[in-house]
This record gives C-alpha cells, structure tokens and sequence, in this order.
C-alpha cells in the first residue's frame, strides 16, 4: 500500500498572496504580480499523482489537513519561510504524522536540518518516485498558468509558465542554485509541446520562460524557441546577457516575419546585479557590465520588455555612492528592477567570505528576503538599508512607469499587428478577467 504523503508550502498570514512586484516597489500605482501557486508541487503532483499537495494555506488550513492522517508532510518552504516552516514541523509531530521532509531552497540551510526527517536537494521527481513503486523516465511538465493584476482589479494579462531548463551550471557565488541544482534538467520537447498544446486549446497566447537560465543549452534553446513560434505564442524568458545578446536580433526579425500577428519574442529578464565591473569579478558574473548595458538598449531598440535584477550592499557601497549609482540604474527605465541588499544564502561562497571577513549578526530568516542587511557592511548602518531601498525604488519606479510599460505593449500591438493587434491585446485582456480558473489546477491527460 502507497504511503499517504501530504506536501505543502509554508502557511499564508494574509488574506492577499505574495505579490512580487508589490515587494519591489513602494507605490499603489503600480501592477500585480502575485503567487498563487508552487510550481515544484505542481511538478511533483503531475508526475507522481498519489501526492496531495496544499499550495499556501492559512494556518487553520493546514491544521485542518492534519487531522486527515498522514504518514509523511513534506515542506517545501524558502530561505526567509524558515520560521514557519518550523511551526509546522512542530504542529505535524503533535499530529502524530510518521515522517516529516523538506525541499526547496529553503532546506539547504545546515542548521535545521536536523528538524526534519529526510532533506530532498533538487528537483526530486526521480528521488520521490520510488516511494510510490515509480519510475520518471519523462518529466511531464504540468499547466502552471498565473496572471498580472492591476490596482483597479482587471487582469492585465493571463499567461502559461513554462520551464525548459531547471539549474544553472554558471556558479555566481551568491547563488545557491548550483548547489539546488549545477546540472540543469532538461524538459524534453514532447513535454515542452504538450503543455504549450494545452495553453493554446485554453486560449493562453502569453509563455513566460522560468528557467534560471534559459540558453544554457543553446541548441535546446533553440528547438525552444521554433516551438513557441509555431504555437503562435508571445514570449519572454531569464537568461543571461551574453546568450540574449547573440539572439535579439534573430528574434525579433522571426517576429517581424509572421506579418500581421502580435506573436513572438516580447522581452526578458536579465542579472544586471551592478553597474562597476569589479563588482560583478567579485560575485564571479562572468559577464561585462558594458555588454549588459548594450543588451538592455538592443531590447529597448525593438520595443522589447525589461527587467532587471540589481545588488547593492557590495563591500565598498556608502550612501554616496548609491546615491551616484540608484539614478543610472533609473535612467535605464526597466518595465521591473528587481533591488535586493546582497544576502549571505547558506552554502554559498559569498556567505563563506563574508562570515569570515565581517561577520553576520542576524540570524532571523525573515530578514534572509533579499531587503535587509544582516551582516557587518563596513560603511553603511544596517538600519540605513531599508530607508536606502525605499528611496532606490522611488527612483526606479516613477510614477509613470506603468504608462510607459502601458505604452510600449500597446504600441507593439499596433506596431506588429496594426489596429487588428490592438483589437486582439484588448480581446486577450476580456479573455483573462472570465477565465476559468479550473483549467489551470488540472493536471495534464498524459
């Protein structure tokens, strides 16, 4: 008999779901971007069905699910859930529940392993599936369909997530994915098909690629890309500057090329982490700041969308000089930027060195999120970061920076389609608001 295996993420505090755009900005005038599902459950449920799983309860949620009996609860929680992944350890043991696991990046962290039972590192179809008399010869890659909201309500726009890749092989040595995951896991192209299938018989036209880094196969990449073309897809992905660099223009001609249709490449995210070179030889980028910048301005040449991922809390960061550096990152006008305050992550080597040569003094992992400042910075207070940061989000995020946003999408509409793409933008914006959100729970008829 199967063992009954309940996995979950950390409980939700709120009544509104983590919004990702909301924590990178400090203005009510802005989109939406909130997380409504996990998508390493999804994964797991679609490719192991005898799983339950339970995607942000509230506490009393969870605590419900318990009383159902369960011979393991499996966490899957981040660096900064660390406390309440710990409460709901504790609250499954006084459930009686035989065993219980962890996952996801939060589990990397040394310290509480003990706590659990058994730690999963990765992406754990192959290693779950024994437990269920399985064997996963093929990941099938689930729907994982979420949306863009805005201030008023009206969902901006519905997309289909997709995965290509899961790891990246680079090693930035503020990263923990090389530990996660060095060698990335390649989503076969039947099974990158067959989800892409179901977003278009659903209506979905908009693939947001979630690879750490999409192109570390090029030639995967590539097939990748004929795919969504032929599904007729508008298209976004995270990938490093140098890969992107050598592709934008191939993309965008290939958009150019389907005449009067809105699909195609539509932008991407890239890892600007600094503006000073020998910051990025620090953090081992293994990228030039000058060719980051020239892959932005190639994006923003064709009406592409961008967002960009920065760092500040380098060793020779003061006020002065932030207040030098915020203003040129603004000037780029990303559609997001994404600024963090650079965090010790367990297992890294940055967290090494910066033990080593300053030391950390918080070990609150609520504070491990990317915005506060828990180690000994040399020139800066650590109670001056989060002033530091709400005044680099004003700079990086006008007032106007969702009509800019507004008006490159609409302009691309009619840029690449005529008023026949602005009447099918305007269509697909009615389409995501009467959604049927059950099509998106559904796991895939394989």
């Amino acid at each position: 008999m199967a063992p009954r295996v309940l996995f979950t993420t950390v409980y939700r505090k709120g009544s509104e779901p983590y919004d990702y755009i909301g924590a990178n900005t400090r203005s009510w005038f802005r989109f939406y971007w909130p997380r409504i599902q996990s998508f390493g459950l999804r994964f797991l449920k679609q490719n192991i069905p005898e799983l339950d799983i339970l995607e942000f309860p509230t506490w009393d949620e969870y605590q419900k699910k318990l009383q159902e009996g369960w011979d393991v609860v499996g966490l899957s929680f981040y660096l900064s859930e660390t406390h309440e992944a710990l409460e709901m350890v504790e609250a499954a043991r006084a459930a009686q529940v035989g065993e219980v696991w962890a996952g996801n990046y939060g589990a990397l962290t040394t310290e509480i392993q003990s706590k659990f039972d058994k730690i999963f590192v990765g992406y754990s179809e192959d290693q779950l599936a024994p437990f269920f008399g399985r064997q996963i010869k093929d990941i099938i890659h689930p729907p994982l369909i979420e949306y863009l909201n805005t201030p008023f309500k009206i969902k901006l726009n519905i997309y289909g997530v997709l995965f290509t890749t899961r790891g990246c092989p680079v090693g930035c040595n503020f990263c923990q994915t090389p530990v996660f995951c060095s060698k990335p896991n390649i989503i076969s192209l039947q099974s990158i098909e067959r989800v892409l299938a179901y977003y278009k018989e659903n209506g979905i036209n908009v693939v947001l690629i979630e690879d750490e880094n999409f192109g570390c196969n090029r030639r995967h990449a590539d097939q990748v890309v004929e795919l969504l073309d032929k599904y007729e897809m508008v298209w976004g992905c995270m990938a490093r500057a140098d890969y992107l660099r050598k592709k934008i223009d191939e993309w965008a001609d290939m958009r150019k090329k389907n005449g009067k249709r809105v699909a195609g490449f539509g932008g991407a995210a890239i890892g600007i982490e600094n503006l000073h070179q020998e910051r990025l030889d620090i953090i081992k980028k293994k990228e030039g700041t000058e060719d980051i910048l020239e892959t932005i301005r190639k994006l923003q040449e064709h009406g592409l969308g961008t967002v960009g991922y920065y760092m500040i809390g380098f060793e020779d960061d003061t006020k002065e000089s932030l207040r030098e550096d915020i203003p040129k990152l603004a000037a780029l006008k990303l559609d997001i930027t994404q600024i963090c305050v650079i965090t010790p992550l367990p297992q890294t080597p940055l967290c090494q060195e910066i033990e080593e040569k300053f030391g950390i003094w918080d070990h609150d992992y609520h504070h491990y999120d990317g915005k506060h400042m828990v180690w000994n910075h040399p020139k800066i207070k650590h109670e001056e970061f989060l002033d530091i940061l709400d005044w680099s989000f004003k700079q990086v995020y006008p007032w106007s920076a969702p009509l800019r946003t507004s008006a490159r999408v609409w302009g691309n509409a009619y840029r690449y389609g005529g008023w026949a793409g602005v009447k099918e933008v305007a269509a697909y914006i009615s389409r995501a608001n009467k959604f049927d959100w059950s099509q998106g729970a559904r796991l895939l008829k394989v």
